[in-house]
């Protein structure tokens, strides 16, 4: 597997003691993770302007053709249009660390072939200082619904390959 590619499953939270007690546990209680990373040549402050804006991801990812932002108790909320006429997509953010340069978010409703989706996208500086770049990874975990879990795994690694690279172009000097 190339570099700043990963996919494999986890189990879900709560089933380790589960196992741990020798409880049988299906193979369907496990999630599929997606990880995605890229390298920019842009200080990791200028890439985190970029994209750390819970709803810039409309500056950036060729498939959102619109984001709107609102609240729901406290917490945002974005409702992303998809481009093609895809449909539209709600995600609530879930954490955020300014300092470390990353949000977490899940998916409310939308049609992506997914349930139970929780990702987490972060800026990181390359090497020591801010001057060598930036590595940018998406993760996500999620549970397949709709269609099978290659299918799943491919669709959301589409998405992110494609904000990714997105990003890179936006953040180029």
């Amino acid at each position: 597997m190339r570099p700043g590619r990963r996919v494999h499953r986890r189990p879900l939270p709560g089933l380790l003691l589960a196992t741990a007690i020798g409880a049988a546990v299906p193979s369907e209680a496990f999630a599929l993770e997606v990880t995605r990373s890229r390298v920019v040549a842009a200080p990791p402050a200028a890439v985190w302007s970029l994209v750390g804006g819970f709803c810039d991801i409309a500056r950036w990812h060729p498939q959102v053709k619109r984001c709107t932002l609102s609240s729901e108790s406290g917490a945002p909320v974005r409702a992303l249009v998809a481009a093609g006429g895809l449909g539209t997509l709600i995600e609530t953010e879930t954490a955020r660390d300014e300092a470390a340069m990353s949000y977490s978010y899940r998916l409310v409703s939308g049609p992506l072939p997914v349930k139970d989706y929780a990702a987490t996208l972060s800026v990181a500086p390359i090497g020591e200082g801010a001057g060598k770049g930036a590595t940018i990874t998406w993760t996500a975990h999620f549970e397949a619904e709709g269609m099978t879990e290659e299918e799943a795994v491919a669709d959301i690694a589409g998405v992110y390959e494609a904000g990714l690279a997105g990003i890179a172009r936006e953040a180029a000097p």
